[in-house]
């Protein structure tokens, strides 16, 4: 079936569709989004979730849809027991770098996912100019490039050899020379990677570099899945997995309310929202799932989730201008490109200097209020009144009370 702009959920530019738009786009057949909430999500202050919460958030991962999760190679017994419980998504398992550098360290890890019977096996391998300095550093090891390939090669070939699919996180792609990133993205297909993740560990790169690099690693290995792993230091996490995408990306990473290292990672909800709804791809997730999800994550890890953060924040579907209270009974889209309940949200009434009265009527008419032109006035200078002084939006119960003092 085309994809629709217009739906009973959203209204979003016809133009998302149109195929002059779409002709410099190699978009995949089918789009997976890995979750990354159990390992990147952990790497947050003050966050070390008890094994009973991890597995709780796994099963909220799979009602939601989630196609495939990442952990963590450091505790397989999560793993083991995140498997055990049969859930309807792959498990990927890292294996960071401080193990991959070593080969023997690696052959070590790559049995323990074996054993916990890891979906993917992902190795985190460093290969940019600013990070090849780890196998000195971090590995004890004084080796060339090429030693250093040859012995990822290594390194997938005895993984395949014990049955496992694998994955090669490529570390800060962006910062390497392209042709270097090619030969080695070739090899370690060669060598029997089913994935390569282009990772770009710190985002110093604007999208259109994502969807040039992803293409031209594509013309190399064209019958080897490649994904993309982004970050929000400058911001553009998601846009640089929608030019990945564009560019042919076949997996892309993303995370329950962005939690990740320093900006985080984008976020699941955004992610989904954007393929599904803005390019018309199925994910499989079930975006009216989002705002639970959401709301679990952040009781959890005991981190709000910004009122502002697309989606899945309060304040996402909801408005304070004036204007948007005028509108024709029934009109949803002029101040709208798409419906809270796509995502398991709802709009509400904000309060500001710029509300006048309609929404306060809208408000009323909300909470089962009769109200007169003049109480609706009245009501107005003392919700002004009260954001003014206060610094802060009026409750309902606020409301209310203000509504009884005039006798509504």
């Amino acid at each position: 079936m085309a994809p629709k702009h217009e739906s009973d959920r959203w209204a979003v530019s016809p133009y998302n569709f149109a195929d002059s738009i779409r002709a410099d786009m190699n978009l995949p057949k089918k789009v997976t989004i890995c979750d990354l909430t159990l390992r990147e999500g952990r790497q947050y202050e003050g966050v070390n979730l008890r094994k009973e919460e991890v597995i709780l958030v796994a099963q909220k991962l799979a009602e939601a849809g989630v196609p495939m999760v990442q952990m963590h190679h450091d505790d397989p017994d999560e793993v083991k027991e995140v498997k055990a419980l049969k859930l309807p998504f792959k498990v990927e398992v890292l294996v960071h770098p401080t193990a991959t550098l070593n080969p023997e360290t690696c052959r070590h890890e790559v049995d323990n996912c074996i054993e916990c019977r890891a979906d993917i096996i992902c190795m985190a391998f460093a290969v940019s100019d600013y990070n090849f300095g780890l196998y000195e550093s971090m590995g004890k090891m004084k080796i060339s490039r090429e030693e250093a390939l040859a012995k990822a090669c290594e390194a997938v070939r005895y993984a395949k050899s014990q049955g496992a699919t694998v994955c090669c996180l490529l570390m800060d792609f962006s910062r390497l020379e392209l042709k270097r990133l090619l030969n080695i993205a070739r090899s370690l297909a060669d060598a029997g990677a089913d994935i390569i993740r282009l990772d770009d560990i710190c985002a110093p790169i604007i999208p259109a570099v994502y969807k040039h690099h992803v293409r031209e690693v594509k013309k190399v290995i064209p019958n080897t899945l490649v994904a993309v792993h982004s970050h929000n230091d400058f911001g553009l996490g998601t846009a640089a997995l929608f030019a990945s995408l564009e560019g042919g990306a076949d997996i892309i990473d993303a995370g329950v309310n962005s939690l990740g290292e320093r900006a985080g990672i984008p976020n699941l909800a955004e992610v989904a929202a954007i393929a599904e709804i803005l390019y018309g791809l199925d994910t499989g997730i079930r975006l009216e799932k989002m705002c639970e999800l959401s709301s679990l994550v952040s009781d959890l890890w005991n981190v709000p989730v910004y009122s502002h953060l697309p989606g899945v924040g309060e304040r996402s579907f909801s408005h304070a201008a004036e204007v948007h209270y005028v509108l024709p009974e029934g009109d949803r889209w002029s101040f709208n490109a798409w419906a809270p309940e796509t995502v398991g949200n709802k709009s509400r009434i904000l309060w500001c200097l710029y509300s006048g009265p309609f929404a306060v009527r809208r408000k009323a008419k909300e909470m089962g209020i009769k109200l007169t032109e003049k109480q609706a006035m009245e009501m107005l200078e003392k919700i002004r009144e009260q954001v003014r002084w206060r610094k802060r939006t009026v409750t309902d119960q606020e409301f209310a009370k203000f509504a009884r003092a005039l006798g509504a």
